[in-house]
């Protein structure tokens, strides 16, 4: 009698599923990085538009400063209740000989301008309390979302964000 020794058969398309296994994770990994660069993304846009924000509450600041400063008939309220949403004409050219309201409807000019053109919707208010405290405050859409509010809540659809700088002439 002949013994005969019979091979196992091997499977055809193991190494198939294998590669759809491995494509399948790659996929999924490729996807986690995608989403890790997005989130980087709108992270770094916010930090920008932070830093914007600040540098304009800055400006506005050294405005009052030096517009104070340059008259001896300091108007300390002079820019009070400066809201740039109703600031609807355009910056008013000063350059020689200008008084201290002119200075202020030129300064009002120039940080709305650079407020809506450098912000997604793009707003600062300027307030002085009675102890002559000035709040700086620079809104924006930080989101994206298309949030037009006037306030600084936690609502991102609705509320804006917002730097506020408080000094002290």
């Amino acid at each position: 009698m002949l013994n005969v020794v019979r091979q196992p058969k091997r499977q055809s398309g193991a190494t198939m599923v294998e590669v759809l296994v491995a494509l399948f994770l790659l996929a999924i990994g490729l996807l986690g990085a995608l989403a890790l660069q997005n989130s980087s993304q709108r992270s770094n846009q916010s930090a920008m538009f932070s830093s914007v924000a600040i540098v304009l509450a800055r400006d506005m600041a050294n405005r009052i400063n030096a517009n104070n400063n340059q008259f001896s008939n300091d108007d300390n309220n002079l820019y009070d209740n400066i809201d740039t949403q109703n600031f609807s004409g355009s910056a008013v050219e000063c350059s020689l000989d200008c008084d201290q309201a002119t200075i202020k409807t030129m300064d009002e000019g120039i940080w709305a301008q650079e407020i809506r053109s450098r912000l997604p919707a793009g707003r600062g208010m300027v307030a002085i309390d009675d102890n002559g405290v000035h709040e700086v405050t620079v809104m924006w859409d930080d989101q994206l979302t298309g949030a037009t509010g006037a306030d600084c809540g936690g609502n991102p659809e609705v509320d804006l964000t917002c730097v506020t700088l408080e000094f002290r002439l």
